[in-house]
């Protein structure tokens, strides 16, 4: 069965493990072209590995041998060069977030829908081993009582092409976005309220620090715990449940479940590649004509809800979704 060749738009700090994982790992597609705004680096790869180099996007996007696109780009440039990619017809894996707010989300939203073209977000935190594990073990904790999650990353100086990228983005959309989809994922339900105390070094800068609580339609109370402001990284996922508590931490990659008595189990989860396993899902669901597993719409609610925590630090209330 022949690959499905693909283009990655986007070979920066991020962009480069999709390229790495491409070149080494069997997925179901085939790189052929990259494109990239820093020019003699992108000439650099694509030497290298025998690609294409397109230093504007729209040429790739006119390929007419690409089949699907990968974008990896500082969001503010995603609305753009999705639609544009729709529009010709390909294929897109967008990495998170989908947009910059909702009106952008849902412009690429009915642009997939109506063009029917396959489009899934990667909200990789979903193919996290400690994840799936925690899923596997959740019905054995009982009526769930609340869920609580966080990620506090280190406040070490990125790179100075990170830096660009994301200069004007703070925690909650730069990786803070994980835990508003994993909640979904999670509880399979949707959010029905939003409330969020926001934190930023200076009145105009990004936040740095964002506590949110978040109400389930069916009434789950969700905590999260998103921050850059120490140094050292935690991330965790923690289910309590009437019958017991269990404990994902995806940087350590163990689960533990504390039961009746303070009986505890731990579940090693060795750490794998979750874009690999993202990358498969996608390029089998093209192939097969499968829903994507992620979709363009799951994409959306994550950036509502973001959307929702910032209005409500705003006006200092709880935020009610439609």
């Amino acid at each position: 069965m022949e690959p499905i060749p693909i283009g990655l738009i986007g070979v920066g700090h991020h962009g480069s493990r999709y390229l790495h994982h491409l070149l080494s790992v069997q997925t179901g597609g085939k790189l052929i072209a990259i494109s990239r705004r820093n020019i003699e680096e992108g000439i650099r790869l694509a030497t290298e590995h025998s690609l294409r180099f397109y230093p504007n996007y729209h040429d790739l996007l006119a390929d007419s041998a690409i089949q699907a696109v990968l974008i990896v780009t500082p969001p503010s440039l995603n609305l753009p060069i999705a639609l544009e990619a729709i529009q010709h017809g390909k294929a897109v894996l967008l990495e998170k977030p989908l947009a910059l707010t909702h009106t952008q989300g849902r412009q690429i939203v009915e642009a997939a829908t109506q063009a029917e073209v396959p489009f899934m977000t990667a909200q990789t935190l979903r193919y996290e081993p400690a994840i799936r594990q925690l899923q596997g073990i959740a019905s054995s904790l009982g009526h769930w009582e609340y869920l609580s999650c966080a990620m506090r990353f280190e406040t070490s100086p990125a790179s100075p092409e990170k830096k660009m990228s994301w200069n004007n983005y703070g925690a909650l959309m730069e990786f803070g976005i994980h835990l508003l989809d994993l909640v979904r994922f999670l509880t399979q339900d949707d959010v029905d309220s939003v409330s969020a105390d926001i934190d930023r070094p200076a009145s105009q800068a990004p936040e740095h620090r964002a506590y949110i609580k978040l109400i389930t339609r069916r009434g789950l109370p969700c905590y999260l715990d998103i921050s850059r402001v120490s140094q050292g990284r935690v991330t965790r996922a923690e289910i309590i449940g009437a019958e017991g508590q269990a404990l994902a931490d995806w940087t350590t990659g163990i689960v533990r479940r504390v039961s009746r008595g303070n009986e505890t189990t731990d579940y090693p989860c060795p750490p794998s590649a979750t874009l690999v396993a993202l990358l498969r899902d996608f390029c089998q669901a093209i192939r097969t004509g499968n829903p994507m597993p992620i979709t363009a719409e799951d994409g959306l609610r994550a950036v509502e809800l973001a959307e929702a925590c910032y209005h409500s630090a705003k006006i200092g209330k709880p935020v009610f979704l439609n």
